[in-house]
């Protein structure tokens, strides 16, 4: 099976995010009003920068839409070619 491109960038995005709100949480309480303000800005960022990657994949014709239908920021999905990407190799 061929590697998906946006499944991997995908997953990856996802794990750094998950590491960054982890270690704000280690320094900020999790029920804080810091912490919320920290967590939405790093996943505005994260997911609106994913969006930018792939719309420039997708109009290159690298990517295509996946069959699943998923959005980037409804996370991580069962499905094995986007994971939740929303994207799949063209």
């Amino acid at each position: 099976m061929k590697i998906q491109l946006a499944k991997i960038i995908f997953l990856s995005s996802l794990s750094m995010m998950k590491k960054i709100l982890d270690l704000i949480a280690f320094k900020v309480d999790i029920k804080s009003a810091d912490y919320k303000y920290y967590k939405k800005e790093i996943m505005n960022y994260v997911y609106t920068g994913l969006k930018k990657l792939f719309d420039q994949l997708s109009d290159e014709k690298i990517i295509i839409k996946c069959e699943c239908k998923s959005k980037i920021r409804q996370g991580y999905k069962p499905c094995s070619l986007c994971n939740g990407a929303g994207f799949k190799n063209k």
